[in-house]
């Protein structure tokens, strides 16, 4: 819970202290983190490639976060900025925008933070900003827990939890310490304040401390680096999860396969200022890419675990990415009903929402004979809601991510990968072309066997095989218009888009004939008249 001081400064109830100072948030800020960090002598000369990172332990109103994207953006032709924050009381939006709403300079900035800082979920949130040129990943959780998320090593650290009288936790000697792990030589830190406690657990860890000036009425703060004599892996870290850092600079990328995992990636390279070659002997999104309309929502399980986690996060990044990238006609936040099944049964639905903790605004339960918005189609059926279910044409985003600078398409086929010293050559079988480049990554599905078969002796190392799948064009009638929703059980159905629904999806691992068959029609057309009740085509 907050109140305002004189009606402008925020505070919270639960620690009795004050997010940012009266006398001048802003500049206390600037003074504190941004100038105890000194960013514009480290980014006049940063490497483009690398991303300079920030931890803040301590997001509050988002200010110090804002403030560094306002100051980045001298910069941001240059390199890309990630902020990773952690904050385990987060305020709402309405707050936020309150507290905030005394800075004039960052109004721009706070309009734009606001319109995405939305739908959160327990554990990690990631949103972009600037067309990716801002990478922000919010933790709402424990700090320790947290920290054993985060596998990198970051430039900057920002301390800023309420003082450690009010907030001990934050300050614990365990956390403080635990920082280490995510540290290199030249981390920087600074905070507000000088409590012994917070050095000796910063000294032991290995930061070198100098006190300065503080901030309007805090006659100190405190800044450190890090010492490389003190570098060392956490313990706790598992082998699988290491990062490693490769002392060749990544100039170049090939990339087989130009589906919705290949473009997507060369997209994100080509970001990062790697040359990208992207090969496909079929051409951009024409195999399992190429469907008319894919679906998406996150797979929610009775227990949190890693395919639900990862799910929820990949699904909200998603959203993210897609809302300002993808063109308007080709991507729809509907909302996704996803009705009772033998597999996802009512108490797994309704557990999942619960233990997951997950808000209204991200999904709900609906009960049988509840109104819905979809007409009298779903008033018999119990289910869950997903607010923001979408559709979207992987066909158009995986072109225009192909699209980008720095991305060169070549429509061939990859027939032959020799090691030359640091780099890789790729023969391209029509052509007779050499494509040569410092890393190869494969995302060409059951193509990959076969082409990496003469690294491993003449045997394909991944057992991986072919699946057939079919959808079903289903033209829209008058009452099929009045379905607004994706609506799942077994099968997905579409709204009418363009006059036309999609029912997808069938799958044959027996069957591998690649032309559309009508004997496999029939298994989803009864599933979807049973359970969308009256619904006839």
């Amino acid at each position: 819970m907050l109140t305002w001081k004189n009606n402008l400064t925020p505070v919270s109830e639960q620690f009795d202290d004050i997010y940012f100072s009266p006398e001048n948030g802003l500049e206390e800020t600037k003074h504190v983190f941004i100038k105890g960090n000194d960013p514009y002598n480290r980014w006049r000369n940063w490497n483009i490639q690398n991303a300079f990172c920030i931890l803040e332990l301590g997001f509050g109103t988002g200010l110090n976060f804002l403030t560094t994207w306002k100051e980045y953006l001298e910069y941001k032709d240059r390199f890309r900025l990630h902020f990773i924050s952690i904050e385990k009381f987060p305020l709402n939006r309405e707050e936020i925008s309150k507290a905030l709403s005394i800075f004039s300079e960052l109004v721009e900035i706070k309009k734009e933070f606001l319109s995405s800082y939305q739908d959160l979920i327990p554990g990690m949130n990631y949103f972009q900003f600037l067309g990716g040129k801002i990478h922000f990943s919010l933790f709402l959780g424990d700090v320790s827990s947290a920290l054993c998320e985060i596998s990198g090593k970051v430039d900057a650290i920002f301390l800023d939890g309420f003082a450690p009288s009010k907030n001990p936790e934050m300050w614990d000697k365990s956390v403080l310490e635990n920082l280490k792990y995510v540290s290199k030589k030249g981390t920087t830190l600074s905070t507000f304040t000088v409590a012994r406690m917070v050095r000796d657990s910063l000294s032991f860890s290995g930061f070198k401390l100098e006190k300065r000036p503080g901030f309007g009425r805090k006659r100190e703060m405190l800044i450190g680096s890090y010492s490389d004599s003190f570098l060392e892996s956490n313990p706790k870290e598992k082998p699988w999860c290491k990062r490693a850092y490769p002392e060749l600079q990544i100039k170049t990328v090939a990339i087989v396969g130009a589906g919705i995992a290949g473009t997507t990636l060369a997209y994100s390279l080509s970001r990062r200022g790697i040359q990208v070659f992207l090969i496909d002997p079929s051409g951009i999104a024409k195999e399992t890419s190429g469907i008319p309309m894919a679906i998406s929502h996150p797979h929610l399980t009775k227990i949190p675990g890693p395919i639900s986690l990862f799910t929820l996060r990949a699904f909200r990044y998603a959203l993210s990415f897609l809302s300002s990238f993808a063109d308007q006609n080709f991507f729809e936040k509907t909302g996704l009903f996803y009705s009772v099944t033998q597999e996802m049964d009512s108490e797994r639905l309704q557990k999942g929402i619960e233990n997951h903790k997950l808000s209204e605004e991200i999904v709900f339960w609906k009960p049988i004979a509840s109104k819905f918005q979809n007409g009298d189609f779903l008033e018999n059926e119990p289910g869950v809601f997903f607010r923001n279910g979408f559709w979207t044409r992987p066909e158009s985003i995986a072109k225009k991510c192909a699209e980008q600078p720095g991305v060169e398409f070549i429509k061939g086929t990859a027939s032959r990968i020799e090691q030359d010293g640091t780099s890789w050559k790729l023969l391209i079988q029509e052509s007779g072309h050499e494509i040569v480049a410092n890393s190869i990554i494969f995302c060409n599905s059951h193509s990959i066997g076969k082409l990496i078969a003469s690294l491993f002796e003449g045997e394909e190392p991944f057992p991986i095989r072919k699946v057939r799948g079919q959808l079903i064009s289903l033209k829209e009638t008058e009452k099929s218009s009045r379905i607004s929703n994706i609506l799942c059980a077994e099968h997905y159905l579409t709204p009418s888009v363009l006059g036309e629904h999609i029912l997808g999806s069938t799958f044959d691992e027996f069957d591998l004939n690649p032309f559309p068959t009508k004997k496999r029609y029939g298994p989803a057309f009864r599933i979807c008249s049973k359970q969308i009740s009256k619904f006839k085509f």
